[in-house]
């Protein structure tokens, strides 16, 4: 046991060190009583005290320290608003009964919370970390904030166990810059996942685990960008889940295995490729991925198809292209009402709405065959100008009625009358 006030009395004005020897603090397993407060301090000796029961509050607020470290310690809580470390800061194994408060700290090195258990909320907002910020397997009940950090390595939350906090929200990443990568494979998060405008430099991963929100979002990646995604929350997992106007170079997804509770949002989406695992037994097909925006899609918007036809032509699957485009276009007209899905269905049946030019051809030939058979049996039709009518040919003029940019002449020599202007008019509309 050793009282706050004598371990203070150490770390401001106790002795310095001996020639050729660099100061330090390091105690293990002893109980601290009374405040430790440590404001505005300025220590140049790493602080180490492991294993170790604080009966209040830790104060760091403003302070500036080689290193700290608190691995396995219990306290109360920690505030350290401002705080300025020129190592690392370490509270691995350690049991928070309160909140971690680190609004604003400026660390050189990482922050290392792996393993701990919060019962509070972590808050890192505006935090400056030049290395790593980790809670790999840690226990959070309240939720993470790191809006408006900046992290120059990976943010870690891979096995963590995250709860909500008051604004409904798990994790808060963004805004913010994150120089490495964001994992967050097997975190079991009640409440959002919000990344919104955050600037990876390396990949985000969102893979396993439970995601839950059911009544609101749970993974919010709106205006995000990284040069990887990865994307396969687990399947318990439910929530909507926003890649609006996000930016990406690859995305890794499964939309065969995509949980039922999940919606997704991707209107505004861009991105180079779609991608697979190395370890992925077999690629996704272009009806299973139609298959899966018409399910788990938020609504009809045609952005989305355009990015995914344009993905696929970059991967050289124009087959593929072609199926998502006529796809686009039976959704498009659908949403215009009856007219509009009148149109397109006969659009569809006949030409594939351009994406299919063997059935558009099939269809011109068909059309060419039934006109010329028609004028064929009630023609020939009446000259304009008599005396000066090529000679009558059902199939020439069935061809300069339907393909108006080739003219042989003969749809401005004649005169349809009756049912044979219907014809006409018919095919004109039909090419």
């Amino acid at each position: 046991m050793i009282s706050a006030d004598l371990l203070a009395a150490l770390l401001l004005g106790g002795p310095g060190s001996a020639a050729g020897r660099v100061a330090r603090l390091d105690l293990a397993g002893v109980r601290i009583t009374g405040m430790l407060d440590l404001t505005g301090a300025r220590i140049a000796t790493p602080l180490r005290l492991r294993r170790c029961v604080f009966d209040e509050t830790l104060l760091l607020e403003h302070a500036e320290l080689v290193q700290m470290t608190l691995d396995g310690s219990v306290l109360p809580g920690i505030q350290a608003e401002g705080l300025r470390v020129s190592g690392d800061v370490g509270v691995r194994d350690a049991g928070i009964a309160g909140d971690i408060g680190m609004l604003a700290a400026h660390v050189a090195g990482s922050v290392e919370l792996d393993r701990s258990t919060v019962g509070g909320t972590v808050f890192l907002q505006r935090a400056d970390v030049g290395g790593h910020v980790r809670l790999r397997g840690a226990h959070v009940a309240h939720g993470v904030k790191l809006f408006g950090a900046r992290i120059g390595g990976n943010l870690d939350l891979a096995d963590a166990r995250i709860g909500r906090a008051r604004d409904n929200a798990a994790a808060v990443a963004g805004p913010s810059e994150v120089g490495g990568s964001i994992f967050a494979r097997d975190v079991h998060a009640d409440g959002e996942l919000h990344l919104i405008g955050v600037q990876v430099g390396g990949s985000i991963a969102v893979q396993g685990g439970t995601l839950r929100c059911p009544d609101g979002y749970a993974v919010l990646l709106i205006e995000a960008q990284a040069r990887l995604l990865t994307l396969r929350p687990g399947p318990d997992s439910a929530g909507q889940i926003s890649l609006r106007d996000a930016r990406f170079g690859r995305i890794i997804d499964d939309p065969v295995g995509w949980p039922r509770d999940c919606r997704i949002e991707l209107d505004g989406l861009g991105y180079e490729r779609l991608t697979r695992r190395s370890d992925d037994v077999a690629t996704w097909t272009a009806s299973q991925r139609l298959d899966w925006m018409a399910r788990f899609g938020t609504g009809f918007a045609p952005g989305p198809y355009d990015q995914l036809a344009a993905a696929l032509r970059r991967d050289g699957r124009e087959q593929d292209a072609r199926q998502v485009l006529v796809v686009r276009e039976r959704l498009r007209h659908r949403a215009m009402g009856r007219l509009g899905a009148l149109w397109g269905a006969i659009q569809d049946a006949t030409i594939g709405f351009g994406y299919r030019p063997g059935r558009a051809l099939l269809w011109l030939l068909m059309v060419v065959a039934a006109s010329t058979a028609w004028f064929a049996w009630s023609g020939p039709l009446r000259a304009v100008k008599a005396g000066e009518a090529p000679t009558w040919d059902p199939l020439l003029y069935s061809l300069d009625v339907l393909v108006p940019l080739v003219s042989f002449g003969h749809d401005q020599a004649w005169d349809p009358v009756g049912a044979d202007k219907a014809v006409t008019v018919a095919v004109m509309v039909a090419g």
